[in-house]
């Protein structure tokens, strides 16, 4: 059996069209979120929409809190923001606090059905917390944890020249024994 075709084409692309997509296609990528598996099913991720279309104050401050590296998300027509809080899912002994966990579960599902849609989904961590939190009005006990660029593929020529050679460099990956082991972690799996 062969590894899923969305596993293997997924790359975190920058180069994106600023085209507005259809509602429908921004719902289907919403479903697949909620369709993620959590912890006594929880569902402990909470996803906001901001869609280009909206460029009032709200998706000003937005851009505002990206970092300077992410600048090129701004042509996306929709960012996502994935946040969470530890008491809204299972709260395990040694700190293992499961929304984190089940959020990422979330991300991921999402992402692979953008890449199904044909679309580019993009997840950073380059952000400024508060910043977000204060212009979208997240409330107080949640966690932004990641923002997701979606859009369709645009021009990698447009991108800064970083970016630009991030597009066309080969995907890498370590390797197999480097992240997975058997029977402890001494042992690579082969």
């Amino acid at each position: 059996m062969d590894l899923l075709p969305e596993l293997l084409g997924r790359r975190a692309r920058r180069a994106l069209s600023n085209e507005a997509l259809d509602r429908a296609v921004v719902s289907r990528l919403l479903k697949a979120a909620t369709l993620a598996p959590s912890c006594f099913n929880n569902q402990p991720w909470r996803i906001l929409a901001v869609e280009r279309s909206q460029e009032g104050p709200e998706y000003r401050s937005l851009a505002e809190s990206l970092t300077t590296a992410n600048a090129w998300a701004l042509e996306a027509p929709l960012l996502l923001v994935f946040a969470t809080a530890a008491h809204l899912d299972c709260r395990l002994d040694s700190g293992r606090d499961y929304a984190y966990f089940d959020l990422g579960q979330a991300a991921m599902a999402l992402q692979l059905q953008a890449q199904r849609e044909g679309l580019y989904a993009h997840p950073m961590a380059g952000f400024s917390p508060s910043k977000l939190k204060s212009a979208l009005k997240i409330p107080p006990e949640l966690v932004p944890l990641c923002l997701i660029a979606v859009g369709k593929p645009g021009d990698p020529e447009k991108l800064a020249e970083g970016p630009r050679k991030s597009e066309f460099s080969p995907r890498s990956r370590k390797a197999l024994g480097e992240v997975a082991f058997s029977g402890d972690f001494s042992t690579p799996w082969a």
